[in-house]
């Protein structure tokens, strides 16, 4: 079969676990940024330094193991640039500040101000961004970075086809609540007591952030291929808010930022990382059959499943602990667990979060191989 047909087929089949359809075979998709690099034997000095040799030795790598039916999201770029406008902290780099072979470390410090928070309420949240990320990064390497992504998306896009791999993350934003982007800038310590200390004004910060993602969201075009979008959270997890809290600082700025994905013809893939379990009722609220839930391997998968495994999809969750500590048995009963406990109907087989640096090979190639020995329905 070529590539184009190969594409189309997996396209399909990924569509169908999108809309739990019934499908022959659990589609299984890659994630696994530094272990890209690391399996190829490249430095990550070069991979973070060189966006070109990042987008190339991430096709190599899904090449190489054979039998992806896609990525999770397209390799490539600046990875320390990128985190830096998620996480507005600074990410030391292997090669600089870090040896060249580790991996890059997000540093974050109380690093954005009490007073910031005026400042956003008197300029407006993209205005005082630009103000901002010089205090954690080169603004001319920034600039190249974002350059080079948007000069190069369509073109990484089109290079995946091309290899046969379906984006299952391919529209051209990325976006999480503003609790992420304020908890990054004040450190998780500072933000989680100005939660308590100054809600009110948190909240009317929070609100003029909404807005401005809700006017870049309207903006965007309908994309071409699956459509799916990160809609990240982390810090803002039910394992660590409390209830009053969560409810009103977090869920209802997913609802609002997901009905306006949704609008727009864009599937929110809500990766979050950390444990969601105690509030996974809550994602009854969002419209059947139109979002992603990508999990890390810590919320009950079980759970989901007897609340709304008949109305989402999950795309996941073999844990980090699994790739890297863990034996091809072990990725294999997982596997196994996924398929026949909150499969086949419904789930993308992928690593939870993200297949880490330390990933064993012979674990990242079981991983592949129980996904078609096991997924295979027929």
């Amino acid at each position: 079969m070529d590539k184009q047909a190969l594409y189309q087929e997996r396209y399909a089949l990924i569509k169908k676990a999108i809309n739990l359809e019934p499908i022959d075979r659990v589609p299984v998709v890659y994630m696994g940024v530094a272990f890209a690099p690391r399996y190829m034997g490249m430095s990550m000095a070069e991979f973070c330094a060189d966006p070109e040799a990042a987008l190339q030795v991430s096709l190599a790598a899904m090449d190489r193991l054979g039998g992806l039916d896609g990525t999770n999201m397209a390799g490539g770029g600046r990875i320390a640039a990128a985190l830096t406008g998620l996480w507005m902290s600074h990410v030391a780099e292997p090669g600089r500040e870090l040896p060249p072979d580790s991996l890059w470390q997000v540093q974050e410090a109380e690093v954005m101000t009490l007073d910031d928070y005026d400042t956003i309420l008197d300029k407006g949240w993209n205005a005082f961004v630009m103000e901002y990320l010089p205090r954690v990064i080169d603004m001319g390497e920034f600039g190249a970075a974002m350059g080079w992504t948007a000069a190069n998306g369509a073109r990484t896009q089109q290079l995946y086809r091309e290899h046969g791999y379906v984006v299952v993350c391919d529209a051209p934003i990325m976006t999480t609540i503003p609790f992420e982007s304020l908890c990054g800038g004040r450190s998780m310590s500072k933000f989680f007591l100005d939660l308590h200390r100054i809600p009110d004004k948190v909240e009317e910060v929070m609100q003029v952030m909404l807005a401005e993602t809700l006017a870049g969201i309207e903006a965007f075009n309908i994309p071409f291929g699956i459509g799916g979008t990160w809609l990240g959270g982390w810090r803002a997890a039910s394992a660590l808010l409390a209830p009053k809290l969560w409810d009103r600082f977090v869920w209802p700025y997913y609802l609002k930022l997901a009905d306006a994905l949704i609008a727009k013809g864009i599937i929110p893939v809500l990766h979050w990382d950390q444990d969601w379990t105690r509030d996974l009722a809550r994602l009854k609220e969002l419209p059947a059959k139109k979002v992603i839930l990508n999990p890390d391997g810590m919320t009950d998968l079980r759970k989901f499943k007897e609340l709304v495994g008949d109305r989402m999809a999950i795309m996941g969750d073999v844990p980090a602990s699994l790739f890297a500590a863990g034996t091809p048995d072990d990725v294999y009963d997982y596997v196994r667990y996924l398929v026949h406990d909150i499969g086949p109907t419904g789930l993308i087989l992928c690593p939870g979060c993200d297949a880490p640096i330390n990933t064993k090979p012979e674990n990242m190639e079981a991983f592949v191989a129980a996904a078609h020995e096991i997924g295979s329905l027929h």
